[in-house]
Parts: structure tokens; C-alpha cells; sequence
């Protein structure tokens, strides 16, 4: 199985278009690299690819991976794509996409996130014909079954739903499948992938999840509940936005402290200071062998 990392960042990438703090401003002056909107592309061959999200920079990171690029006149290598909320920075790229109208694109996700998508005037025609957007069932493989989504049709899907609420548009409602988590690997395969760039705390199935994957990208929004604060970007506390922080008491780095996976955290917010790799924070996740995602890092399960 083919992983390649589209985009890393947290909603607006790095640098912001809004933002000058020290991570912006080095991304900006090149001293750093940028960061597009955080998503995967998982294929099982290089030929068919299955995306994990389609943020709203997804015109340009087609652009920059060739495997994603159309063969012929019209037509793409894009078999599907799975959602693990309706945050704009996962769903966005649709509005982009949908101006190939006759392509047919297979989309999944909890009926939660498709309730709410579909209701954006941008998104809505993704529920219509020729494309399908089908409900994941939660914790029950989602094998192939016929449906030419699943890149090829030798990966096999588990969603697992985890702790989080419906979008800030949405009014931040907790319910059941407004954030799921995924874990993919090959139908013939052993390698697991799990994939939860989003999740409010590390509950009992998401930390089985994680025990049982080989390669985890998990949500690296912000290294500390107040960073937001105290670099004065926003009166926002991390878990008021529906994160989990790596740093302090139930942070995710206590929570996998010997860890057996291969940890990488994704869906990076401009503000963390983990994105300068000369920082205290970013020692830290290297001292536990932990890594941080980039744009166009590539993994083979």
C-alpha cells in the first residue's frame, strides 16, 4: 500500500493568508517549508488512488503528484474518497472538483457529515448522479463489495467513530460520527493504516486503534490547550475547537507513551511551535521517536 501525504497543515495551511506569526513568517521568507490543508492519498497498486479527505488545496496538490493527474483528455486516477468530518479544510476541494461533471466519484463517510455537507450549496451535487455518497457503517469492514472506490478495489475501510463535534458552521454539536476515524489496509494484505487527523480525546476504541495499526497519522492541531491564547491569534482554547493537545495531563503524548505504532502526526495548525524544528516542542516528539508530517512525505506499508 502506497501512502502519500497531500497536505499536513491545519485549516488556512502555513503560511495563512491572515497570519504573521513566526511560523507564517518563516514559511513566507522560505526559511520553512509550506503546508497545504491536511489529506492522504492511499492507493493499493500506484494505478487507482483512494483520497482521505479533499481539502480545499487539493487543485494544487493533484498538481504536484504526478499519479494524480489526469492520463487522457478527461478522466482521472482518483477512485474515491473518504471523509472523517465536514470541517471546510476536509470537504472543501469538492467545490473544485465537482467541475468535471462527468466523472463519477464514489464518497463515504458517517451519515452525520453527509447530512451536513450536502446541505452546502457547493457540496450538494456530490449526493446526486452520477457520483454516490455513501454511509460508512461504524466498525464493520467496508470491503470492496463491487463499488470502484476503494482504489482498485483491493483496500479494505473500518471507520471508527471518535470523539469530536460537528463544525464551527454547524454549531459544534456532539453527536455520534460527527468525527470518525479510518483504518485501511489491503484486502490481501497485514499492513494497517490508521488515519484520524481529528479527534477530541483518546478514547477506548481509537487507543485500540492505534495498538493495532503499523503506521498511525494522528491529530497534531496544537501542542499546548492555550497556544492560540498565548500567541494572542485567538481567544480559543484547543478542545474549544475540538482538539485534543499533544502537551499536559490526557494530552496525546502521555496517552501514547509506548506506543508500538509508527506515530505521525498530521493536520498541523500554523501556531504550533512543533513546525520549527529547532523548538523544545519539536525535540520533544523526536525524543519519543514520534514524526511530523510534511507535504509529499511518501510511505509503503
Amino acid at each position: 500500500m502506497i501512502v502519500r501525504v497531500l497536505g499536513s497543515a491545519a485549516g488556512g495551511g502555513v503560511p495563512q493568508w491572515n497570519c504573521a506569526c513566526a511560523n507564517c513568517s518563516a514559511a513566507r521568507a522560505g526559511r520553512r517549508p509550506r503546508r497545504t490543508q491536511s489529506g492522504l492519498a492511499v492507493s493499493s497498486n500506484g494505478d487507482r488512488w483512494l483520497l482521505l479527505n479533499c481539502s480545499p488545496d487539493i487543485g494544487a496538490q493533484i498538481e504536484s503528484f504526478a499519479p494524480l493527474q489526469p492520463r487522457q483528455s478527461r478522466g482521472t486516477p482518483i477512485a474515491g474518497m473518504l471523509f472523517t468530518d465536514a470541517n471546510v479544510d476536509h470537504i472543501g476541494g469538492l467545490a473544485t472538483l465537482r467541475q468535471d461533471g462527468a466523472h463519477r466519484f464514489v464518497l463515504r463517510s458517517s451519515a452525520v457529515v453527509r447530512e451536513i455537507a450536502t446541505k452546502q450549496r457547493a457540496f450538494w451535487r456530490f449526493a446526486q448522479a452520477p457520483h454516490r455518497w455513501l454511509d460508512v457503517p461504524f466498525e464493520e469492514a467496508c470491503a470492496p463489495a463491487g463499488e470502484d472506490d476503494l482504489a482498485g478495489r483491493e483496500l479494505e475501510v473500518r471507520a471508527i467513530p471518535v470523539p469530536g463535534t460537528t463544525p464551527g458552521y454547524d454549531g459544534r454539536r456532539d453527536c455520534a460520527g460527527a468525527v470518525v476515524a479510518y483504518e485501511i489496509s489491503e484486502v490481501e494484505g497485514t499492513k494497517r493504516l490508521l488515519f484520524a487527523p481529528v479527534f477530541a480525546s483518546i478514547d477506548e476504541r481509537l487507543a485500540a486503534a492505534i495498538a493495532s495499526a503499523d503506521v498511525a497519522f494522528l491529530d497534531g492541531t496544537f501542542f499546548s490547550e492555550t497556544e492560540l491564547v498565548a500567541q494572542e491569534l485567538m481567544p480559543k482554547r484547543a478542545s474549544e475547537l475540538g482538539h485534543l493537545s499533544l502537551q499536559g495531563p490526557g494530552g496525546s503524548l502521555s496517552a501514547l507513551d509506548g506506543a508500538a505504532a509508527r506515530i505521525v502526526f498530521t493536520h498541523i495548525n500554523n501556531s504550533n511551535p512543533i513546525l520549527n524544528p529547532d523548538s523544545s516542542e519539536a525535540r520533544v516528539l523526536r525524543d519519543a521517536e514520534f514524526e511530523v508530517a510534511y507535504d509529499g512525505m511518501e510511505l509503503r506499508l
